[in-house]
C-alpha cells in the first residue's frame, strides 16, 4: 500500500452492532461453560469418593470436600440467578428505550451488577475446584 492510500474506515455503527452480538454470544457461552464445569466437578468428586475413597467417613479432611460441594452448588445457584437477573436488566433497558426514558448511567450500573455476579461465580468455582483438588491430593 502506498503512502497516499489509506485504509477504508469501517462503519462504526455496524462494527458496534457486531461487537454487541459477540458479547452476547460470549455471555451465553460463559454461563453454559460455568454450569458444565461446576456440575462436572461435582460428578467427578462424587465418583472419586465412591471409587477411590469408598466412604466419605473413611476420608481425611472431609471439610474440603464438603466445602467444595458447597461452593460448586453456590456457583450453580449464582449462575442461575445471574441468568434471570441479566434477562431482567436487559428487559428494563429495552423498556426504557421504548418509553424514551433511557438513562446511560442506569444501564451501565445494571451492566456492572451483572459483571459482579459473574466475578462472584468465577471466584466460587475456582475455590470449589481448589478445595476439591486439595481433598483429592490428601486422600490419594
Amino acid at each position: 500500500m502506498s503512502e497516499n492510500q489509506t485504509l477504508p474506515r469501517p462503519n462504526l455503527i455496524e462494527y458496534q452492532s457486531h461487537l454487541k452480538e459477540l458479547v452476547n454470544k460470549s455471555q451465553e457461552s460463559f454461563e453454559k461453560q460455568l454450569s458444565y464445569i461446576s456440575a462436572g466437578s461435582l460428578s467427578i468428586s462424587m465418583g472419586f469418593i465412591k471409587n477411590v475413597v469408598g466412604e466419605l467417613s473413611k476420608s481425611k479432611y472431609e471439610g474440603f470436600i464438603i466445602g467444595s460441594w458447597s461452593l460448586m452448588g453456590v456457583t450453580l445457584l449464582i449462575n442461575l440467578l445471574s441468568h434471570v437477573f441479566t434477562s431482567n436488566c436487559h428487559n428494563k433497558t429495552i423498556e426504557e428505550i421504548g418509553d424514551g426514558q433511557y438513562d446511560y448511567i442506569n444501564a451501565l450500573c445494571r451492566h456492572n451488577d451483572i459483571k459482579k455476579l459473574n466475578y462472584v461465580s468465577i471466584a466460587t468455582l475456582i475455590l470449589g475446584i481448589a478445595f476439591l483438588l486439595i481433598f483429592i491430593s490428601l486422600n490419594i
